[in-house]
């Protein structure tokens, strides 16, 4: 079976999908001008889309900085992984395909961030960066994140290691920048330090930052002042990659 996934325009949809049984792909651009575009995977464990905090906020804040936003609600609860790629796939290949976007960074918070790192290291067409907030990495070995394991592989079969993303890290995976707390009680820490490790390994440039205060899921809040820094990071960072790119 072919995961085919839906295209919606208007974020406003998102709001409809926080439990998707399929890949969903809401299209929210700024304007018809070419531009980068920022693709957004929500957290939520695989059980659900974050929608509102790792989804429109982030959006809502992309536009502010003058990108294009996009939001992946994609396939939770019943997944199985060949397929989950697939989607994956005709995801990057429409977004490259849009006239109004020049070029493409993909933004995951925690398993969002899996996703984001699926898209950056287990596909033909991957983004020209991607940008990890607290993510899950790994699906096996000791610091595996084993609620996203269980529903990711589900009854598949398929090999945890195959779907870790330290072990999917080659010389085509794009720059990353990446953030996490030293004190995350969800998603161990080591799961952000094993993929630097795995970046450095393939001299793929990378930005990590590790907050000692703050829990997990913090997304763009203010509660912990000094963890809150990480935004003004990211943005820095993506104009840098922006640059680069003549954008």
């Amino acid at each position: 079976m072919i995961h085919m996934i839906q295209i919606t325009t208007g974020i406003e949809h998102l709001a409809e999908l926080e439990t998707p049984r399929n890949t969903h792909l809401i299209l929210d651009p700024l304007d018809g001008k070419p531009r980068p575009l920022v693709l957004i995977c929500p957290g939520g464990g695989y059980r659900l889309i974050s929608v509102e905090d790792e989804g429109r906020a982030i959006a809502d804040w992309m536009h502010q900085l003058g990108y294009h936003a996009a939001v992946l609600a994609y396939q939770v609860l019943t997944i199985n992984p060949v397929d989950f790629l697939n989607g994956l796939e005709q995801t990057m290949q429409h977004l490259r395909s849009l006239p109004y976007v020049s070029h493409i960074y993909v933004m995951g918070f925690s398993a969002g961030g899996h996703v984001a790192g699926l898209i950056s290291t287990a596909i033909d067409t991957r983004p020209d960066g991607m940008m990890l907030s607290y993510p899950v990495v790994s699906i096996a070995g000791e610091c595996a994140h084993c609620g996203s394991r269980d529903i990711f592989l589900g009854t598949s079969g398929e090999k945890a290691e195959d779907y870790s993303i330290e072990r999917l890290v080659d010389r085509a995976t794009p720059p990353a920048f990446i953030w996490h707390t030293a004190a995350d009680p969800v998603v161990p820490v080591e799961n952000s330090l094993t993929l630097a490790r795995a970046l450095s390994k393939n001299n793929i440039p990378f930005e990590l930052h590790v907050f000692p205060e703050g829990g997990h899921a913090l997304s763009i809040s203010g509660d912990v002042p000094h963890t809150h820094q990480w935004k003004n990071l990211a943005e820095n960072w993506l104009k840098m990659q922006s640059e680069k790119h003549g954008s």
